[in-house]
């Protein structure tokens, strides 16, 4: 005799009705327009970084940060034969260029515009991400001990320090200043306050595994990306889940937030597509479809593009391209400011 789970109908109606709507929206999948421009290098990782109107690319493969002209977007290099470097940030006021090298204990500080040799500073083990928060402080993570740092303004030096306890991935930065951290070993978002660097909550991710990002809102509350779902916790404690299936089950890669905070663009692992939310409801309202696996999205104030990192592994490449942002919230024009040129920094 076969053994037949019983399931209540409203769970069975609930279920077919999820498959439907995810399996139709599937089908409504644009493709962008041409892009504003693309550039290909090696295959690896590449960092954006901007400040004060200056926009800079860390090829890691390369070992190399080149300048990015947003008049021609042509790459002028500005650093080379760069040591295993991880991470990059621009001081607020453009003038310093802050890069860590992951095969040291080094962070290394090198004027962005004017020439001069770069200075060296000791730093934790396995320097990984830089933070840029508000009033050109910055922050900086030891991967190898979980430590944060905070560093001094003037000479960039280590300061103050918090041991976080476990790893976490990409964090953020609120509008308060407070740094958003997602937690991998408890599922968790940890909410710390600088001024002293502590913890002020820590907050368990109900059905949300490996948690990669983390953006909080402006109105109170964050948005969390994991493994397994998109998690939505307001300022008073309520909670939206968006499930992660199909195509989408290996994850989440990327979290943005849009300008003005009502929409949020989703990248996922091993798919090409980019997913716009609403970010209040978690509701989906559009996807584009790349020509590769875009593996990072920025967006920086001064102009208004999507900067999309895509992976090329059947040719070894990475790609930077640059669409306006108009895709997200209007239909592809299908218009290029500058033809596609293809160059290595």
């Amino acid at each position: 005799m076969s053994f037949i789970p019983r399931c209540r109908p409203s769970i069975l109606l609930g279920s077919a009705l999820y498959l439907l709507v995810f399996s139709l929206s599937a089908r409504a999948v644009e493709k962008p327009p041409t892009p504003l421009f693309s550039r290909s290098f090696d295959e690896g990782r590449l960092i954006l970084a901007e400040g004060a109107g200056h926009l800079f690319v860390l090829s890691k493969p390369d070992g190399t940060i080149s300048r990015l002209s947003t008049k021609t977007w042509t790459l002028t290099p500005r650093l080379q034969g760069l040591n295993h470097p991880e991470n990059m940030a621009v001081s607020r006021f453009g003038h310093r260029l802050l890069v860590d090298l992951d095969s040291s204990r080094s962070l290394l500080i090198g004027p962005t515009v004017s020439a001069g040799p770069p200075l060296l500073r000791t730093v934790g083990l396995n320097p990984g991400q830089i933070i840029g928060g508000p009033d050109d402080h910055f922050y900086l993570v030891a991967r190898g001990v979980h430590i944060l740092y905070e560093l001094d303004r003037d000479r960039y030096e280590p300061t103050s320090w918090m041991a976080v306890g476990e790893a976490f991935g990409q964090a953020s930065t609120g509008m308060d200043g407070h740094l958003w951290l997602p937690l991998n070993l408890t599922d968790s978002v940890m909410e710390i306050g600088t001024n002293p660097l502590a913890v002020i909550k820590t907050t368990d991710l109900d059905r949300c595994i490996d948690p990669v990002r983390v953006l909080p809102l402006p109105e109170g509350g964050f948005l969390a990306g994991c493994h397994d779902a998109i998690i939505r916790e307001g300022l008073t404690g309520e909670t939206l889940r968006f499930p992660l299936r199909g195509r989408f089950r290996r994850g989440v890669r990327d979290l943005v937030l849009f300008p003005g905070s009502e929409k949020v663009l989703a990248l996922f692992h091993k798919s090409k597509s980019l997913i716009v939310f609403e970010a209040s409801t978690l509701k989906e309202k559009k996807r584009i479809r790349f020509p590769f696996r875009p593996v990072r999205l920025y967006i920086f104030p001064s102009w208004p593009i999507l900067f999309v990192v895509m992976n090329d592994p059947d040719h070894d490449e990475t790609w930077l391209f640059g669409y306006p942002l108009s895709i997200i919230s209007q239909q592809p024009s299908g218009q290029s400011i500058t033809s596609k040129v293809r160059t290595r920094p």
